[in-house]
């Protein structure tokens, strides 16, 4: 593997990590609670009109991997989830400008709150719970889908500007 790609992927990682560690501040009790928004899913969603075709999954594994490092989630729900966003991602960018606030902030609310209930509903199949609480978890996880369509809306700007693993673009 040549230097480059390899000193991308690990900015790209240590950027996640990053974002990852001040999600956790923010959750902690005083600071924001549940509207904390998911900053690794903002960032993947920002870099996804820039990584090619079957790197918007690399990147997804390596928001999963910074999230399960410093979290209590089971890293293989988080691989999942995030490479379910992934995969949304994907597909919706093959008809739509998800570069685009309106269509980011919308992509970002709805993934958030899906990648948040898949984390929800696989801990309580973990834990063996019965599904009767659905109303209250459905209230909980709005405020932070909320927010991080509010993240992606301001802080798309400025995790652009980041190095990482773009790909090469082509001219029209």
């Amino acid at each position: 593997m040549k230097p480059a790609p390899f000193v991308a992927w690990a900015l790209f990682f240590l950027i996640a990590l990053w974002l990852c560690a001040l999600q956790g501040l923010l959750a902690a009790p005083g600071a924001l609670g549940a509207w904390t928004p998911d900053l690794g899913l903002v960032l993947l969603l920002t870099w996804a009109g820039r990584l090619g075709r079957g790197r918007v999954e690399v990147g997804a594994l390596m928001v999963a991997g910074a999230r399960a490092s410093l979290g209590a989630d089971p890293p293989v729900a988080l691989a999942a989830a995030y490479l379910g966003a992934a995969l949304l991602v994907s597909f919706l960018r093959t008809g739509l400008e998800i570069d685009r606030p309106v269509l980011r902030v919308l992509s970002a609310g709805t993934l958030a709150w899906l990648v948040a209930h898949f984390l929800v509903a696989s801990s309580t199949a973990a834990l063996a719970a019965s599904g009767s609480g659905a109303e209250a978890i459905d209230a909980r996880l709005w405020p932070a889908a909320a927010s991080t369509a509010l993240a992606g809306l301001v802080l798309a700007p400025l995790l652009r500007q980041l190095p990482g693993p773009a790909r090469r673009t082509r001219r029209p």
